[in-house]
């Protein structure tokens, strides 16, 4: 049985993504020519606001759930196009103007291997935008998942088990933007802080896609148990007063310019 990501529940409980990435959109001075590459489109939605702001350009979406892929083609227009794909495994030769990622580069491990490569996937003076999870991102989840996996019924599942997103500070990762080949970027760090307003939206976003790559290191019979064991402590932790529930959440921003 798979636990893999789910396009339509994503689409569902990924409300403050979705702000984000409209708002990286209306950051970036578009012509309305250029051909884009989206990594980690997801569900497709921020694709399709790109594809609207390029009418006579293009937008490629790149994402390794078929899944969310499915779900994405629901939004296709005719200057769109997807491609079931890892990040991590992209080959592109200075094809793009642009090259754009919101909220899914912290799952990616290696992250000057893919910087190399979207450096190649750039045209001369092109530019790359991406926002995603940085140092500090969603303390009580984490905690939460940590303290479940050490725990008795779950340490011996876990026991090989890699952590599975890189959230790096912005010191390191401009380090790695030079290493790549960019010589003209900017780094920095930004708090999106998000009071969730009821249980629905808090459960939805830690099940997609946050418990995805946990679930699936578990055998079958003990999904359940650990599910309700990190959402139960997760909402004790951060119920707030008010009834709303919170967590913290560390982005850090990207801006780079190919000469």
């Amino acid at each position: 049985m798979s636990n893999g990501f789910d396009g339509q529940k994503y689409e569902k409980s990924s409300s403050h993504q979705k702000e984000w990435g409209e708002r990286l959109i209306k950051e970036i001075d578009l012509k309305g020519t250029e051909h884009i590459l989206d990594l980690g489109c997801g569900n497709g939605l921020i694709t399709k606001a790109l594809a609207e702001r390029v009418p006579e350009g293009s937008v490629v979406g790149v994402d390794s759930s078929s899944s969310m892929l499915e779900r994405a083609r629901f939004h296709q227009l005719d200057n769109m196009e997807f491609r079931l794909l890892d990040i991590s495994d992209i080959i592109f030769d200075r094809e793009f103007d642009i090259v754009f990622s919101n909220a899914a580069m912290h799952w990616v491990r290696d992250h000057g291997n893919v910087l190399r490569k979207i450096y190649a996937s750039l045209k001369s003076g092109g530019i790359m935008r991406m926002q995603f999870a940085g140092e500090g991102n969603c303390p009580t989840l984490s905690k939460v998942l940590e303290e479940s996996m050490s725990s008795a019924a779950f340490e011996q599942l876990f026991q090989d088990f890699e952590w599975p997103w890189y959230m790096p500070d912005a010191n390191s990762y401009e380090d790695m933007l030079s290493s790549a080949g960019f010589m003209k970027y900017r780094v920095w760090m930004e708090d999106a802080d998000r009071n969730f307003q009821d249980d629905q939206s808090f459960v939805g976003w830690i099940e997609q896609p946050s418990l995805v790559p946990f679930m699936n290191a578990l055998p079958e019979e003990s999904y359940a148990l650990f599910r309700d064991t990190v959402i139960e402590k997760t909402k004790a932790a951060a119920l707030q007063a008010d009834g709303t529930y919170f967590e913290a959440f560390r982005r850090i921003n990207v801006f780079a310019v190919k000469e």
